[in-house]
């Protein structure tokens, strides 16, 4: 044991971890956070640069594409409908020389009347329908006029002549009273004419579709009216052929004289329709008012043989970008297209163009904070704001770099060396913190268990000592004069020497086996042979407390090598705490049996037994079980521990079944034959 105070100590071991650990982590540690700090600032310089740079590229890729669009869209095979036209273009047409405007393509509800590319084949009726006119109605002969609408049906090859006799046939169906057979003539009409106009001018699909309606609601077929009118509102939403204003707010205002009780789906597509027609008569003004250039060629794209310019064009809800460029022989074409559509069809190819190994998180928000695009592979929040150029509408790109992962970092050559420094110099003092608890925590219950185990063995020594000093003084002044008496003083204190002989060799046990000094003599022993004398040398001694010792050996036991002295002394390590924990029982059962090669030998008593906690740190040093400081039963600590340790040091060893209040039972086994 260290001579030293426990206080001392313990001052000394934080005093060299303060030293050691703690004020060389600390210079460390900030040296390695400077270091930090300024690879960060570094880095945040970098990114930003980064981040500017990708925005300048991402204008410029936007620049790049319009001018490429403008003249795929705009090359000949466009023109002559050999290519889909792309969903972002709400008008593309050319204009001559001349003046003169050809429409090429468009998403209005209806065209400016001098962009219509449809011409009327026939504005009056042929002369064998007039024939049908005068019957139905100057002559009122419904029946012969519908006879000869039907057989114009069936007779004529002029396709305009037979949609004229279908929907005249579908009307005399109406004025006979026959709805239902005017609504298949409708219906046919409506599934083999789509896009096909009457006249020249006047929708088929919109026609049979408001005339199915009137029948449903005058039928008062209230599931079917809905259904047709949903589907006829979408028809005007989506035209499949081209007529005017005119024949659209016809058509509009007398579906919606229809609408009694509208539902949520009517309500949304009337609402499409009024922001459609909306957005649809401000391009037409827009269109009808004086072309727009950019000045100065900067919002020039493309070659100097084909420049395209661009102006932004923002009304309400719509967002676009006019283009204008000029072509061969002195055309000129024009497009007008949905920004936030075409973005969201290109945002993608460029962004990959500018940021090829996705490091970068990309957001397009308009003026008013609505998100348009949102390209994001980890959320982050330090996002730079770059405005739009003045071509295009005036939205901001958002972009911020992703933050590589902690490891990542750490293993990037030339990034992250200082964070893993500071890291490691952390785990290093916690490590140390942590050892630092561990050995005061250990000092501190082995000085604590030292201390016990000086004041129980004093107790241990001392009892003997008293109890001997006592009769031998009684001895010396001739105060026992019975011969009877002095023999039993002088077996009283031959027993209490033997006690205190084994307490001794017990202490120099323990100081041998703790610094691995104990040496032994392995003769053959007979372990039968050798308990029957150890029984028989403690009988006397035990006699006056009442206990009692059984002892069976069942089968014969073979001869093994070991230390006699030594067994002896686990016999009575064992039988000795057996008496101290047999409570109210007088009981203890000594068992040899030999089994698989192995002698056993089992001490047993019928006590308090020992509590689950307690089984697992019995056979510790200095330790005592709760039920023994409790009920104030005397002992060092030590003998369960010299016990276990001769066990193994014959090759064997100790195991233990205990229950509390059904006793415990101690079990030797050590092999038979070399040790």
């Amino acid at each position: 044991m260290n001579s030293g105070k426990p206080g001392s100590r313990r001052k000394k071991i934080i005093l060299y971890y303060f030293l050691g650990v703690v004020l060389p982590g600390i210079i460390l540690g900030y040296m390695a956070f400077r270091g930090i700090r300024n690879d960060q600032v570094l880095r945040e310089k970098d990114g930003q640069e980064k981040l500017e740079t990708s925005s300048q590229t991402f204008f410029s890729e936007i620049d790049s594409d319009l001018g490429r669009f403008m003249v795929e869209q705009t090359s000949d095979s466009i023109v002559y409908g050999t290519k889909k036209n792309d969903p972002s273009i709400l008008i593309l047409f050319v204009k001559d020389s001349t003046g003169v405007k050809k429409l090429i393509s468009h998403q209005l509800l209806y065209p400016p009347a001098e962009l219509l590319t449809s011409e009327p084949d026939r504005i009056k009726p042929s002369s064998l329908l007039k024939e049908g006119q005068r019957l139905e109605f100057a002559e009122q002969r419904i029946s012969e006029a519908l006879r000869f609408y039907k057989e114009r049906i069936l007779n004529t090859t002029d396709p305009e002549e037979k949609k004229e006799a279908l929907v005249a046939s579908a009307r005399l169906y109406n004025k006979m009273n026959q709805p239902e057979r005017a609504k298949a003539i409708y219906e046919d009409i409506r599934k083999d004419y789509q896009g096909g106009l009457l006249n020249g001018r006047i929708p088929l699909e919109l026609i049979s579709g408001l005339e199915i309606v009137k029948i449903n609601q005058a039928e008062g077929q209230k599931d079917e009216l809905s259904l047709n009118l949903h589907k006829s509102l979408e028809q005007l939403l989506h035209p499949d052929c081209e007529y005017d204003a005119n024949q659209f707010e016809m058509f509009y205002q007398s579906f919606k004289e229809i609408i009694n009780e509208p539902d949520d789906v009517t309500d949304s597509l009337i609402r499409k329709l009024e922001a459609q027609r909306s957005r649809t008569d401000y391009l037409i003004k827009f269109l009808s008012g004086p072309e727009l250039i950019a000045p100065s060629g900067q919002y020039q794209y493309g070659s100097s043989n084909n420049m395209t310019y661009s102006v932004p064009v923002t009304s309400g809800d719509l967002q676009a970008i006019y283009l204008t460029a000029e072509g061969n022989n002195d055309k000129r074409s024009v497009m007008v297209i949905d920004f936030p559509v075409h973005m969201k069809s290109v945002a993608e190819k460029l962004a990959r163009k500018i940021d090829p190994d996705s490091t970068l998180n990309l957001k397009i928000e308009a003026f008013d904070g609505d998100l348009i695009l949102s390209r994001v592979i980890t959320d982050e929040t330090g996002y730079l704001s770059f405005p739009f150029p003045e071509n295009l509408p005036k939205w901001k790109l958002l972009l911020s770099e992703n933050r590589p992962g902690f490891m990542t970092t750490l293993m990037k050559a030339g990034s992250g060396i200082y964070l893993f420094a500071f890291i490691l110099i952390v785990l290093l003092m916690l490590l140390g913190f942590v050892f630092i608890l561990y050995t005061l925590n250990v000092e501190l219950r082995l000085n604590k268990l030292k201390s016990e185990f000086i004041s129980n063995v004093s107790h241990e020594l001392k009892s003997p000592l008293t109890s001997i000093h006592m009769m031998t003084e009684m001895l010396h002044h001739n105060r026992v004069e019975n011969e009877e008496r002095k023999a039993e003083y002088y077996s009283a204190m031959l027993e209490e020497s033997e006690h205190l002989s084994h307490l001794i060799e017990n202490i120099l046990d323990f100081s041998r086996i703790d610094e691995d000094r104990k040496k032994y003599e392995f003769i053959d022993l007979d372990p039968d042979k050798l308990i029957r004398e150890f029984i028989k040398s403690i009988r006397e001694m035990i006699r006056e407390t009442g206990f009692e010792i059984s002892y069976s050996c069942p089968n014969k036991v073979s001869v093994f090598r070991a230390e006699r002295n030594a067994i002896l002394q686990v016999l009575y390590n064992l039988v000795d705490n057996a008496i101290k924990f047999s409570g109210t029982s007088r009981k203890i059962d000594i068992n040899l049996l030999f089994n698989d090669n192995e002698t056993q030998l089992s001490v047993r008593d019928y006590g308090i037994g020992i509590s689950i906690k307690d089984q697992e740190k019995i056979f510790e040093r200095f330790y005592r079980c709760g039920e023994s400081q409790q009920s104030g039963i005397r002992g060092s600590g030590i003998g369960l521990t010299i016990v276990k340790k001769i066990v193994e040091d014959h090759g064997g060893y100790l195991t233990l079944d205990s229950r509390p209040g059904e006793g415990s039972m101690f079990t030797v086994r050590i092999p038979v034959g070399e040790t």
